[in-house]
């Protein structure tokens, strides 16, 4: 709950900028803070006054309060960049909070953790599950799994690059069609248009994928979004993932735009087979690699967002970690590499998780610290300090284990 003294600094603030847009900022910043919206800012304002000005002016007053989409509408856009953006933990929670007080609801918070699972790695979901859980809990909005619905035909991955990808590797287009829309999505609660919306704002944040943000772009124009809808995601990309993020997916959109009707090349959504014998395969491998821990991580989902532990099980461990084309220490090195080159607070827990495995398989602690010093040249000193500091925690906590074994 804001108090006075927060609401007598937050008028003060706004009275100083004499364009206008702090005061229309601060009614749009009410809505989408609910009762505890003057706290951030004025905590912010400790640190710079101006900083918190423009907060309130820019995001708020100038492009929040834009007429293009409702404000459900841009909570979800705003939570789908900071899921992509992996490290804006207080963000997130402060903006999954303003999704409920527009008017969103359990049903879009749980269809973002799936899509984030599709879109941008289970890490990502993972991470998020704490923070819907405890958005929702405080509103005794927890009351079981979403309402996942059939999507028509989700146009995931690069459809021209179809026929290459079947060469490489035919069971990777296969799980495109079969667990990325045929399960995860087919969890996702969210109307196509502003399914693909999400997707191409996740996308966007970073700007790595543009044949793939292409086909969101075209997939939410074929579901109903309006150019103009997309321009207002594109403004607000700006504001939550800068500038650069914001114009290179201008120019996709552009491109887009210019050729919105390409033929459907997609593969036909498949729903997943054999979910029984994936799921009794994965449980097996997570059993032998994560002697808990991982069997911990799945159990987190069971009240918010239970599929997704399922498919996690099934997919991740039933899929993949149990082919044979790669030992299992090499496998969870090659995990442990993976999440440790992300650098993101949403791959920490994930790291901690697969360096126990690899130590549950047979890595020794030297093999895991070559491994993460392999990523310097490519993830930067902050990113691999990090890494290794999770591994000493992590080497610390084995030890202390094992004398107690």
């Amino acid at each position: 709950m804001s108090t006075d003294l927060e609401e007598t600094k937050l008028a003060d603030l706004v009275s100083v900028d004499t364009t206008g847009r702090a005061r229309v900022g601060l009614a749009v910043l009410r809505e989408v803070g609910g009762r505890g919206y003057a706290g951030p800012v004025c905590a912010l304002a400790g640190v710079s006054e101006d900083l918190a000005r423009l907060t309130i002016a820019f995001p708020y007053g100038e492009v929040l309060s834009r007429p293009g989409l409702g404000l459900r509408e841009r909570q979800i856009i705003t939570v789908s960049i900071l899921l992509a953006h992996g490290s804006a933990q207080s963000q997130l929670r402060f903006h999954m909070d303003g999704l409920l007080n527009v008017g969103g609801s359990q049903d879009d918070l749980t269809g973002l953790l799936y899509l984030a699972a599709a879109v941008l790695g289970f890490p990502a979901a993972i991470n998020a599950v704490p923070i819907v859980r405890s958005a929702l809990s405080e509103r005794d909005l927890l009351a079981g799994p979403a309402s996942g619905q059939a999507i028509s035909a989700p146009s995931f991955g690069n459809p021209n690059a179809r026929a290459t990808l079947k060469d490489i590797s035919a069971d990777f287009v296969a799980w495109q069609s079969e667990i990325a829309a045929g399960d995860l999505l087919a969890q996702c609660a969210l109307d196509p248009r502003l399914l693909h919306i999400a997707a191409a704002a996740m996308l966007a944040t970073h700007a790595k994928h543009p044949s793939i943000l292409i086909g969101h772009f075209r997939s939410a124009l074929s579901a109903g979004a309006t150019k103009s809808d997309l321009e207002e995601l594109l403004i607000q990309v700006s504001v939550y993932a800068g500038f650069p993020s914001a114009l290179n997916a201008a120019g996709v959109l552009r491109s887009a735009l210019e050729a919105p009707d390409q033929p459907d090349n997609s593969a036909p959504v498949s729903p997943p087979s054999n979910q029984a014998e994936r799921f009794r395969r994965g449980a097996e491998v997570l059993s032998a690699t994560s002697a808990g821990s991982g069997a911990d991580v799945v159990d987190t989902f069971e009240d918010v967002a239970p599929d997704l532990g399922r498919i996690l099980v099934e997919h991740c461990y039933g899929d993949i970690f149990c082919r044979p084309g790669l030992a299992p220490k090499t496998r969870e090195l090659a995990a442990c590499s993976a999440l440790a080159a992300m650098g993101t607070v949403t791959a920490e827990k994930p790291l901690a998780v697969h360096i126990d495995a690899a130590l549950n398989v047979g890595a020794d602690q030297a093999q895991i610290v070559e491994t993460i010093l392999n990523t310097l040249p490519y993830a930067g000193y902050p990113t691999v300090e990090k890494a290794l500091l999770i591994a000493a925690e992590r080497f610390a906590n084995a030890a202390i284990a094992k004398k107690l074994a």
